[in-house]
């Protein structure tokens, strides 16, 4: 049966269309509440204590909500302000290009790109063309990484097996953009990225996916729940086997509600999950009922 929805109401108050279509499936209920009290109460001035009290939350989910907002973007803090800023889109931005005249005199006049540009055909494994060498100018020029940063990126790339600088060029302009403008920021973030592959490879395995690569929403899910609420893997794993038991089959969004909720409840081992249970065995708890039917409509 289909629903169609008609208020009858005043004026509504808007909302990203972001929001409605993005993060439905991946933000928390705390994180949806905290963003549309903060949509509702637009001009006024509001503590977290008093979101808090409007959302029914404590203080702690209320500032992990607005880091989780600023974090992705759709919320900017300025001063005591929190601005509602619409999503990034994708870099479309080119670097320069020089011509080969032009690159034969800079290499002769910048000793450093000289010893960069060699340097860089030894981590490629490659003499580099024209183009290769006028995008690699313009990242060390126009974005201004120097040589250790340069030769940190090309590594990078190089050890996903991407090569083409074209892809190079994309990595280096999102670099840019994050401020990863040294080796240590560089380094930072590739351990970050290495731990969080780490941590999709772990949850497939456990979820027994093999045979096709994780899709975008996939690793968005497995990201909250290792980085922003911190879920332990036998969380995870406890987690899938309620789905498993309740619908048959994996549902990544079935497991997202679940995990928000054990989160929301502060539940961090399934030692903790057991005792609960076993509190409220002969009580009329729904909390239970409550979460499978929100993950019902987080379904695809």
């Amino acid at each position: 049966m289909a629903f169609y929805f008609e208020s009858g109401l005043p004026p509504m108050i808007s909302i990203p269309s972001s929001l409605a279509e993005g993060y439905l499936s991946v933000a928390s209920g705390a994180q949806i509440k905290v963003m549309l009290c903060l949509i509702r109460f637009e001009g006024m001035p509001m503590r977290e204590e008093d979101i808090a009290k409007q959302c029914r939350l404590d203080t702690t989910e209320v500032h992990s909500a607005i880091d989780f907002w600023v974090k992705e973007k759709l919320l900017s803090r300025r001063g005591s302000t929190l601005c509602l800023q619409a999503p990034e889109t994708v870099q479309e931005i080119k670097l320069p290009t020089y011509t080969s005249d032009e690159i034969l005199s800079l290499k002769e006049e910048d000793a450093d790109f000289a010893q960069i540009l060699e340097a860089a055909q030894g981590v490629l494994g490659k003499i580099f063309n024209h183009n290769d060498a006028s995008i690699l100018y313009g990242i060390y020029d126009n974005l201004g990484f120097g040589g250790d940063l340069v030769l940190q990126l090309l590594g990078f790339c190089a050890g996903m097996g991407k090569k083409n600088f074209r892809y190079i060029e994309r990595v280096a302009l999102d670099w840019h953009d994050r401020g990863i403008d040294s080796f240590e920021k560089a380094d930072s973030y590739i351990r970050h990225m290495e731990q969080l592959a780490k941590d999709e490879h772990k949850v497939a395995e456990a979820f027994g996916i093999a045979g096709r690569a994780l899709s975008k929403k996939e690793k968005e899910f497995i990201a909250t729940w290792r980085e922003q609420w911190g879920m332990p893997f036998e969380m995870i794993e406890a987690a899938y086997e309620v789905c498993v038991d309740a619908k048959g089959k994996l549902s990544f969004p079935y497991i997202n509600g679940i995990l928000s909720d054990w989160h929301t409840k502060g539940w961090k081992t399934p030692e903790q999950i057991e005792k609960k249970q076993t509190a409220t065995k002969s009580s009329t708890d729904f909390s239970e009922f409550e979460l499978a039917a929100v993950a019902e409509l987080h379904e695809d």
